[in-house]
């Protein structure tokens, strides 16, 4: 059967505006790794001395973190065990993976990957542990391609092979693969070969628009047309202008491999800090006074003044409507 063609966020969202603020984040990012095995040329992972902590979550900061996502009154929505890094880096992803299933703290367990470590063993242990969706981003459709984009030597048949596998192993699991939009640029008839290739060995499929999300990254010399594209950010709903107000902050959280809290809005190596999992609880971190300022920020049409928020296009990258809090940021803010 083929494989359904569909942006990989859910289109069936909660309005923002009717909940806001919330007494549990509806999405947390727990980075298993921050560590990478490719190099992407829009990613900052292929910048020098990007300022990211590299490495793998121990096992003993995780527990703490789904110690501290307990506390919240509501279980979490989505938690995705990955942000800057490859997840698969992490040896124990398969565990960690395993043990927010147990703890009951999320309704659903996602994550995104690259798919270069995958092989029949480690799959069955991600399905095993119960995983609802693995998202696979795919940038190229040969060897040659990922040399090119990604600088890695692969073993483009063996890594076909695998995901071929993953699908037929999946279980109940949901098996989503998209692949950027420049990786097929320069391919005679590049969407169609991809959905050929592919087509078959996913439950959907999608094209996606590469944003400008890293400022240290020169997107004018990678591609000159990244940019005009991204006033409709990656779901193509039409927007008339920039939104003065980023919702990705007010729903969203992540815990870095090394224990930062962050507002995972944005450029991962200029992220928003609230503090340290460490030095504080998650919960006290969610309803602090660093937070409230931040959103204030945003509902006081003040994102343009901002070192970071400023030149950020992410407040356009929206899935539905849903997401929009322009028209109601004067009601809004009396809430806070």
């Amino acid at each position: 059967m083929m494989a359904e063609k569909k942006y990989w966020r859910e289109e069936n969202r909660t309005s923002l505006k009717d909940v806001i603020p919330l007494d549990t984040p509806y999405n947390i990012g727990i980075e298993v790794s921050s560590l990478c095995n490719a190099r992407c040329v829009y990613c900052a992972h292929s910048q020098k001395g990007h300022g990211v902590y590299e490495g793998n979550m121990s096992m003993d900061l995780f527990c703490k973190v789904i110690d501290e996502i307990k506390r919240f009154p509501r279980k979490v929505k989505l938690i995705e065990t990955h942000a800057f890094g490859e997840p698969l880096c992490n040896p124990n992803l398969e565990k960690m993976i395993f043990m927010i299933n147990e703890s009951g703290v999320a309704e659903k367990i996602n994550f995104t990957t690259n798919g270069l470590l995958f092989s029949p063993k480690r799959i069955d242990a991600l399905i095993d542990a119960g995983v609802d969706t693995i998202r696979v981003s795919l940038q190229g459709l040969t060897a040659e391609a990922y040399d090119k984009v990604c600088g890695v030597k692969m073993d483009y048949n063996k890594f076909l092979s695998n995901l071929q596998y993953l699908y037929e192993h999946r279980g109940k699991c949901k098996i989503r693969m998209k692949i950027a939009d420049l990786a097929l640029k320069d391919v005679n008839d590049g969407e169609k070969k991809f959905e050929e290739m592919f087509g078959n060995i996913a439950d959907s499929i999608f094209v996606e628009h590469i944003l400008p999300m890293f400022s240290d990254v020169n997107y004018e010399a990678v591609d000159r047309t990244i940019f005009d594209n991204a006033m409709n950010g990656r779901a193509n709903i039409a927007q008339k202008e920039v939104h003065k107000v980023c919702h990705r902050p007010f729903y969203r959280l992540r815990i870095t491999a090394n224990g930062e809290v962050m507002a995972n809005c944005c450029d991962s190596p200029h992220d928003i800090r609230y503090g340290n999992i460490n030095e504080q609880g998650l919960v006290e971190l969610w309803d602090s006074n660093v937070r409230k300022a931040f959103l204030k920020m945003q509902l006081q049409g003040k994102r343009f003044q901002h070192p970071v928020c400023k030149s950020c296009v992410l407040a356009n990258d929206i899935t539905s409507e849903a997401d929009l809090l322009d028209p109601w940021a004067e009601e809004i803010l009396k809430r806070f």
